[in-house]
């Protein structure tokens, strides 16, 4: 693996850490969204911006695994 194949694979890892680190956040977030006295309006408001966010988040983690296999021939 050169430098730059080192690199690439350094940066996705970072980037897959950093949104496992976001799901997470999302989840304590709704957590606390379930705690607080909100109209249902809001409630469903602020839990469908957390989904989307969710989905969104596991959706690029999920192309950032193949990304490395890309390229290869193994």
């Amino acid at each position: 693996m050169n430098n730059q194949s080192k690199h690439l694979s350094q940066v996705l890892h970072e980037a897959e850490v950093n949104l496992n680190g976001t799901l997470i956040q999302l989840d304590y977030l709704q957590e606390l969204m379930d705690r607080i006295n909100l109209t249902q309006k809001q409630r469903d408001s602020i839990a469908g911006q957390i989904h989307r966010l969710k989905v969104n988040n596991s959706s690029v983690r999920d192309s950032l695994t193949i990304i490395p296999n890309v390229g290869h021939t193994d």
